[in-house]
């Protein structure tokens, strides 16, 4: 019986402590991203931080309901086809927000933010480096607008660990790029602008 209790201890133990590790690996990916350990932002900031959130969440929420008008293509779509839902989800997000300007997500404040917090980037030791990866596909002097379409002969820029690890998670979809100095807000499934900040690459 002893020998018994012994091994069934033993083995209790042996459970608890791999579901001690699962969670914390679970808890460590969960904190990860595409582009590793995410930064904090600073307390004093989150509440800039937390207003773009909530001005995302209204573009994602109305993106929703324009998305889901347009008839989705088949997984055997042609690339006419392809190209034709893109043109039909792009009219009904820009007639959905007709309005839009620049700043209505990527507000003063949190333009500022940003700016700050890619300086900072920048800055460092391997700031250069950074930059120059950015530059190599940058399309400088490429005109965007707000509700515009992405051009499809440009190229979409890297957007080093670096960079990313600053700039908060975005939803599905939605992606930051740059083109010369903006920081674009980029939605990759209808290929276009949403919003951006100006002056956020130093020399670009």
């Amino acid at each position: 019986m002893r020998a018994t209790s012994t091994i069934g201890t033993a083995c209790g133990i042996a459970m608890l402590g791999a579901l001690l590790a699962a969670t914390s690996l679970g808890s460590q990916t969960g904190q990860r991203v595409e582009s590793g350990q995410r930064v904090e932002v600073p307390r004093p900031e989150q509440p800039v931080v937390d207003e773009f959130q909530k001005a995302l969440d209204s573009y994602m929420k109305m993106r929703g309901k324009a998305v889901g008008s347009v008839k989705p293509v088949s997984k055997d779509a042609t690339p006419q086809e392809l190209d034709a839902n893109q043109t039909q989800t792009i009219r009904a997000l820009a007639t959905a927000r007709a309005d839009a300007k620049p700043g209505d997500i990527f507000r003063p404040a949190f333009q500022e933010y940003l700016r700050r917090r890619l300086s900072d980037v920048f800055s460092r030791p391997d700031g250069k480096a950074v930059r120059s990866s950015i530059l190599d596909e940058n399309p400088v002097g490429t005109a965007v607008r707000i509700n515009g379409p992405y051009p499809d002969v440009i190229p979409l820029t890297t957007m080093p660990p670096q960079v990313l690890e600053v700039l908060p998670k975005l939803p599905k979809d939605l992606e930051y790029r740059f083109v010369g100095s903006r920081l674009i807000l980029f939605d990759a499934h209808a290929h276009m602008v949403i919003d951006y900040v100006d002056n956020a690459l130093p020399g670009a």
